[in-house]
């Protein structure tokens, strides 16, 4: 039988994101992040007076993070694992919304922490790729993972038979993100994942 695609985010799903941003910002730029809602945007301050930075300057800062700090993002504990066991059930692929300039550093970055996965680089909504994968990689059957809740309505939206499973694996922005309404699940710890996505293949 062919494996099922397991489509699987990184940015705090497989690697920690908001917390190294936050030492990035502080340490190069001497801003300050504090998570008053699930948004960049209105929760960065300058140290200096308060100020908060704008909408334009933030894609720029989370540009600068991926250029010069992206491979000082810890693995999100028991992700490593869980994709190894993974690994034989499913056929195992990456889809980031990173610049495709940093494709290859991801591919290499995630390699290292013991994720040897295909990687595959987007930008907005993730149902096209997610169908564009499907059919380049020949499979009928897939699991989606993702941390954010438009990714989710976007893959029902255009491939509506993909399995969808919400996870945020960083404590903080959890009570943050609601469960996503177009998701199958939310389970935002990787052993308590596991056995889910093994009964998911198996179906």
């Amino acid at each position: 039988m062919t494996k099922p695609l397991l489509i699987c985010d990184c940015d705090e799903v497989l690697l920690h994101f908001a917390a190294p941003f936050r030492t990035y910002l502080d340490t190069a730029h001497a801003l300050e992040l504090n998570f008053e809602s699930f948004a960049l945007s209105g929760n960065i301050r300058r140290k200096a007076d308060g100020s908060f930075v704008d909408k334009t300057d933030v894609r720029t800062l989370v540009d600068g993070f991926f250029a010069d700090a992206m491979e000082g993002q810890p693995v999100v504990e028991g992700a490593v694992e869980a994709l190894a066991a993974l690994s034989d059930p499913y056929e195992i692929v990456i889809l980031t919304n990173i610049r495709d300039a940093y494709r290859d550093r991801r591919r290499a970055q995630i390699a290292a922490l013991g994720m040897p996965f295909p990687v595959y680089v987007n930008d907005g909504p993730k149902g096209p790729a997610v169908t564009t994968l499907m059919r380049e990689h020949g499979r009928d059957a897939a699991v989606f993972i993702d941390d954010l809740p438009p990714h989710h309505s976007s893959v029902k939206r255009d491939a509506p038979h993909v399995h969808r499973l919400h996870m945020v694996a960083d404590p903080e922005l959890r009570p943050l993100i609601p469960a996503a309404d177009d998701a199958h699940a939310r389970i935002d710890i990787w052993s308590q994942a596991l056995p889910y996505l093994l009964r998911q293949a198996a179906r």
